[in-house]
């Protein structure tokens, strides 16, 4: 399987862009800056907390990939994805009242819900500042991103606790609650460079492919993740959410019925502890890693038609890396 083998370019995929990663940076929290000193600080909070950065790199990436040269408009523009990001993951949290994010408290369990709704607000307007000189198509890309984001948690909503889920309801949760934002920002950065329709679509499909993939990789950590994640394991279980480790367990032909016992109810902890067991015991994690395999493997094949170059190397190493890391 793809993530059983070594590749050079799998942890060092970041370096090419090293000065723009910290030009992104620094993007990042001049466009966060407050002058109240309680907002700036929770913002400072969240920032800092980490990420991986994968929607910045991949407009960076795409823009040079695709031919770009001034990266200073890519890295604005990969800075406000980045901010738009972190805005849906404060919203998140106090939908799931999540309590740990990053290794840390939730920004509403840090201060309180109402000041943490203001500030993702404000990072909302901030991330979409950065981004608000674009040309029409791609602001209209990013707005039906956004909008998708906002649909798939109302499915999801839908399918918690659900027997019904299949796999294709979860590839279209994902679609929008992940892919989507992924996608906007690597086809702004092909747009921003190209306006050669054939690299615009490889860069969206390889886009496509590897956002599924990302979310596919943190649902398996979320059952056989260390402290490495920064996050409480088994929380998706906890919540009834619909993910592919366990629609795959709750296929089972042995030990499926319990796992659909569990999911079906609002699960006690004991719940949660046996239903990880199950999903490990089913061979579900085999299951999801060989699909998201899969799906890289197409990421990179959509490729191809890219002109040869340190960056498409960089793009090709980026998907390796998403099904490797383990936090």
């Amino acid at each position: 399987m793809l993530r059983r083998y070594a590749y050079a370019m799998v942890d060092h995929w970041a370096d090419i862009i090293s000065t723009e990663f910290s030009k992104v940076e620094d993007t990042i929290m001049g466009a966060l800056s407050s002058d109240n000193k309680e907002l700036d600080e929770m913002c400072k909070y969240v920032i800092s907390s980490g990420g991986k950065r994968v929607r910045p790199a991949v407009c960076i990436l795409a823009y040079l990939a695709c031919g770009g040269k001034d990266t200073s408009i890519p890295v604005t523009v990969g800075a406000g994805f980045e901010i738009l990001h972190t805005a849906s993951l404060v919203h998140d949290d106090i939908d799931d009242n999540g309590e740990i994010r990053r290794g840390r408290k939730t920004l509403h369990k840090q201060y309180s819900l109402t000041k943490a709704l203001v500030a993702g607000d404000y990072m909302l307007v901030r991330g979409y500042r950065c981004l608000g000189r674009l040309p029409e198509e791609p602001m209209d890309l990013i707005i039906k991103a956004a909008g998708m984001m906002v649909e798939s948690e109302f499915i999801q909503k839908d399918f918690e606790h659900n027997l019904d889920v299949t796999v294709d309801d979860y590839l279209e949760i994902i679609t929008g609650k992940t892919a989507m934002l992924i996608v906007a920002s690597a086809v702004t950065g092909a747009y921003l460079a190209t306006e050669n329709t054939e690299w615009i679509e490889a860069i969206n499909e390889y886009s496509t492919k590897i956002g599924l993939a990302f979310q596919m990789v943190d649902d398996i950590l979320d059952v056989i993740g260390t402290s490495n994640t920064g996050k409480k394991i088994g929380i998706d279980i906890s919540e009834g959410k619909p993910t592919l480790p366990t629609i795959y367990a709750m296929q089972h032909p042995e030990l499926g019925q319990e796992v659909r016992d569990i999911y079906s109810r609002v699960p006690t902890d004991a719940d949660v502890i046996r239903a990880l067991d199950l999903i490990r015991l089913t061979g579900a994690i085999d299951q999801c890693y060989t699909k998201a395999d899969e799906v890289i493997l197409e990421a990179i094949d959509a490729l191809s038609v890219l002109p040869d170059s340190e960056y498409k190397q960089s793009l090709i190493g980026l998907a390796k890396y998403i099904v490797r890391r383990n936090r």
